[in-house]
């Protein structure tokens, strides 16, 4: 086995998964090894414990590694993943749901960010059904949000690798050739689950324009979710 490439992109959505329990990314290590062509081992320590995983594309173990930070294998820390400074939005957000629901959540969410839009998008088969946008422009022709097909959109890899961040699609490698690169130019989601803790839906900021989101901002974004799954079919 050879050394394989970790892309800055990939190591962050990484450290972002750790953050998300609580721990700290500076306490993990991750090597990724190519056994020729499409076959890797990646392998992950921190926290007390270690796995490996087996994978036949670079970045489909994200998924599982994702699944195993959720169910505690590294331990968990669910009060710290949202920083102190954090909660006073947090709470924005939880007052905004109880009052207004999704789109009065996704309303608080949107203004703190460049992004132009914010929405909640359930899953309906293999196709993601809008629920609840918020859009700074005040209206909604730029893009067709009502009904995106799961294989088009970038919430598919949402549901497959536990979140997903891209700040410029047409430059992104892992999205050559997806219909929407370079059309979506930025987006961050991430999953909402049904009560029963099934995959329903993600939530997520996208913008026809580039911009980056801060790491503080993905986890209020992650944290928000975990409140939506009540509403997701109200």
């Amino acid at each position: 086995m050879i050394p394989a490439e970790i892309t800055p992109l990939e190591a962050r959505q990484f450290q972002l998964l750790i953050r998300k329990s609580g721990a700290d990314p500076a306490a993990f290590e991750l090597r990724k090894f190519s056994r020729g062509g499409s076959n890797y081992k990646v392998r992950v320590v921190g926290r007390g414990a270690a796995t490996v995983y087996e994978t036949q594309d670079a970045g489909s173990w994200m998924g599982q590694f994702a699944l195993d930070v959720e169910n505690g294998l590294f331990g968990t820390d669910t009060d710290a993943a949202v920083p102190a400074s954090m909660s006073p939005a947090l709470a924005s957000v939880e007052k905004a749901l109880a009052e207004q629901g999704l789109a009065g959540a996704v309303a608080v969410l949107n203004r703190r960010v460049p992004h132009r839009f914010t929405a909640v998008y359930r899953l309906v088969g293999q196709a993601l059904h809008n629920v609840a946008t918020a859009d700074k422009h005040l209206h909604l022709d730029a893009l067709d949000l009502k009904v995106v097909q799961l294989k088009d959109s970038f919430c598919q890899f949402v549901l497959r690798d536990g979140l997903f961040l891209t700040h410029d699609s047409g430059s992104d490698a892992r999205l050559g050739g997806h219909p929407y690169s370079g059309v979506v130019g930025c987006y961050v989601g991430v999953p909402v689950r049904n009560r029963d803790g099934r995959l329903g839906g993600t939530l997520c900021h996208f913008d026809l324009e580039s911009h980056a989101v801060d790491d503080d901002e993905y986890l209020l974004l992650d944290r928000a979710a975990r409140l939506m799954p009540a509403f997701l079919n109200s």
